[in-house]
């Protein structure tokens, strides 16, 4: 096998500046001050980094090395209460969308039933329609239910979107399994049994990026937010940091907050990431 050579590298290299200089950027800001920020050309590397921005988007003051106290930030109530609100929110819409999509997928990819094609089919028009498409009739009937404002609410109308998108995703990666249902079922597995015991574990991976595509679905989801939960008290993340932009920020304030915003996406792919490769040292069938 031909071992990668210098272009192959550069390529990792540029991919990897290219995906990692605007997290660094944000990183570089909240660590900095409003002047340092200002200068130009601007520093590559902060020239005295403190963390004060984050402590106060956090609604904590902050003592630097000289002295000076950095006030928190007015606007960490409502960043606190957004990203409060996008966790639930995201976890709730997660957990709900693998518990009915993984055996609709299953069912979908392995099983033959009649109008198995058109409702393929509506799967695939409900992924292809954009969600901006449906935003007035939802908050229309949103209205007249109460559902707006309300974190049910956006938990159902992200759903909407989350379920045929990972479902459709999903089929493709059941009907790439090994076909171990029938030696299942002379084993004396019933069909529950198989899918639980056989195609479930066998199907972990495809799962667990399931789960890390509903949850950076539900968690970055502006558009419904924006309209259906912006000024109230289930305002989630996005809609608030959208607020915060209007609001005269300062810099390193909003800085540190849309960095925040990135971890708890990275902490679920992390997680699931390092249970992913443990249960794969695991004979699934077992």
């Amino acid at each position: 096998m031909r071992k990668p050579g210098f272009l192959h590298w550069l390529a990792v290299a540029a991919t990897i500046v290219w995906s990692l200089l605007p997290i660094y950027w944000l990183l570089r800001m909240a660590l900095m001050t409003s002047a340092e920020i200002a200068l130009f050309p601007p520093a590559i590397f902060p020239p005295a980094p403190q963390p004060g921005a984050f402590f106060n988007i956090l609604g904590l003051p902050y003592v630097t090395d000289a002295g000076i106290t950095l006030l928190a930030s007015g606007q960490s109530a409502q960043i606190l209460r957004g990203a409060l609100n996008s966790m639930i929110v995201s976890v709730i819409v997660t957990v709900i969308t693998i518990v009915v999509v993984v055996p609709l997928a299953y069912v979908f990819a392995r099983l033959e039933f009649r109008f198995k094609e058109l409702l393929l089919i509506s799967v695939l028009l409900a992924v292809a329609q954009p969600p901006v498409a449906t935003l007035i009739p939802f908050y229309a009937l949103y209205v007249r239910l109460g559902l707006a404002g309300t974190r049910a609410g956006l938990i159902i109308v992200v759903l909407t979107i989350t379920i045929p998108f990972v479902t459709w995703m999903l089929i493709g990666y059941f009907r790439n399994l090994p076909p171990v249902e029938k030696l299942a079922r002379i084993d004396g597995f019933s069909r529950g049994a198989t899918f639980l015991r056989v195609m479930v574990p066998l199907a972990r991976p495809g799962i667990a990026v399931a789960a890390v595509v509903a949850f950076l679905f539900s968690w970055n989801e502006y558009v419904y937010a924006q309209v259906l939960v912006s000024g109230s008290t289930a305002v989630t993340l996005p809609a608030a940091m959208s607020g915060f932009l209007f609001q005269l920020p300062n810099p390193p304030h909003l800085a540190a907050a849309m960095f925040l915003t990135l971890v708890p996406p990275f902490l679920i792919a992390f997680v699931l990431q390092r249970r992913l490769a443990e249960m794969n040292l695991v004979d699934p069938v077992r």
